[in-house]
């Protein structure tokens, strides 16, 4: 059966596919299901995915432009090593990005921008509320797209188009199925939106670069904790 991680992940457009290969891959490196050195055999995620070979082929040289992967001669790909350091550095940059997008639009917000931000997330916590504990990628998927839709719109208030093209790259880097599996991500993360709320209706532009970077180093916070669990720095 294909996987449902292949559904699109971003309002507004729907991705090629093999972007959205890559996303699940990263989304599997990234949570430590893939660890690095296993041997990547296209054959294998064609049948698993439910696509044909050439997708996924492009789908590993994306990977493999953004040294997620890296190709052997005559073996094809296999996943590159990844340290405690670097999962840290991924997500210290989308928090310092994404702290310094929700300070410019606490500066701009208006209203009815607020009010659009708070349907948001209401929308995010009533998905998270029906997520049963066993739940697989088609069931998270209208929540990881709600919580993408909450973030894109505080990027959208800053006013920075640059910026926020850039965080949105970068946050490919999170793996969004890891998170939104998690009953602590989940309960965190509702938290987190409210106190993002409280910052971006009271107009000041610290409070609120400090609720968001508190809410991406808390999932930092959680994938460190689960890769450490599964013993991923030790293994290979």
């Amino acid at each position: 059966m294909p996987d449902a991680a292949l559904g699109p992940v971003t309002p507004g457009r729907t991705p090629q596919l093999p972007d959205r290969i890559a996303l699940v891959l990263r989304d599997r490196i990234l949570s430590g299901e893939l660890r690095p050195g296993t041997f990547l055999r296209m054959d294998r995620i064609a049948a698993d995915l439910g696509v044909s070979h050439t997708p996924v082929r492009e789908a590993l040289a994306a990977l493999r432009a953004e040294d997620m992967v890296h190709a052997v001669p005559r073996r094809g790909f296999v996943v590159a090593g990844l340290t405690r350091g670097d999962i840290a550095d991924l997500f210290d940059v989308q928090a310092h990005l994404t702290g310094e997008l929700a300070a410019r639009a606490a500066q701009r917000v208006a209203p009815g921008d607020l009010d659009r931000v708070r349907g948001l997330a209401d929308r995010v916590a009533e998905l998270a509320a029906r997520i049963p504990g066993d739940a697989g990628p088609e069931a998270l998927e209208p929540l990881v797209t709600a919580e993408h839709r909450l973030h894109a719109e505080i990027n959208r208030l800053a006013g920075s188009r640059k910026l926020a093209w850039l965080v949105g790259r970068s946050s490919h880097y999170l793996p969004a199925h890891f998170y939104t599996g998690s009953q602590a991500w989940r309960s965190a993360a509702l938290r987190a939106h409210t106190e993002l709320l409280d910052a971006l209706g009271s107009g000041d532009p610290e409070t609120t670069r400090a609720a968001m970077r508190r809410h991406v180093l808390d999932g930092r916070d959680l994938l460190l904790a689960h890769l450490d669990a599964i013993g991923m720095w030790s293994a290979g």
